[in-house]
């Protein structure tokens, strides 16, 4: 895992790039990286605080980028310590593009790499980020706002045991 801290006024924001397998039932294969950016409120750094991951819509954009401590951030930093994830294929993560793409002979295997892009694989990254974070035992809040309501909603299913508590913005699957 690699690590950068900056500050920004009113935030610290802490660069995280973690190695997940790209498919997580072969666990030794091929790696690829997940991104994610910690923020915290300056007054709270030292803080040993309950741990907010948030899962961003699209599918296919990237976590916000917060230039200020805002919106539904600003709430979520008087009580947590927020991790804004970065999807596979998404923003800073292992991309997921034409390019990418090119490298396969056919579609089928194409087909298949895509397999790896789903929200089971994203909830199966976040598994393993938050045991490298939080320990085996720590618990995390999920916040999944459209596309990332499905995340959370396969986390219920896939992960209970992980979570502390589950917030749906959007994305009820029917």
């Amino acid at each position: 895992m690699r690590i950068c801290t900056h500050r920004i006024p009113g935030l610290v924001l802490t660069d995280h790039t973690f190695s997940v397998p790209l498919d997580h039932t072969a666990p030794d294969g091929a790696k690829i990286a997940v991104f994610a950016r910690e923020v915290v409120a300056p007054k709270r750094e030292a803080d040993d605080l309950p741990w907010l991951v948030f899962f961003q819509g699209g599918p296919g954009n990237e976590s916000p980028r917060p230039q200020g401590r805002t919106g539904w951030l600003a709430r979520a930093l008087e009580e947590y310590r927020v991790l804004l994830l970065d999807q596979r294929g998404t923003g800073l993560s292992t991309p997921v593009n034409h390019q990418t793409l090119a490298r396969f002979d056919t579609s089928l295997a194409q087909a298949r790499y895509l397999m790896n892009f789903r929200a089971d694989s994203i909830v199966r990254d976040a598994e393993l980020i938050r045991r490298d974070l939080l320990g085996d035992e720590g618990r995390w809040t999920a916040l999944g706002q459209s596309f990332g309501g499905f995340c959370v909603t396969r986390y219920l299913s896939a992960a209970p045991g992980g979570l502390r508590e589950a917030i749906l913005t959007g994305g009820l699957p029917p």
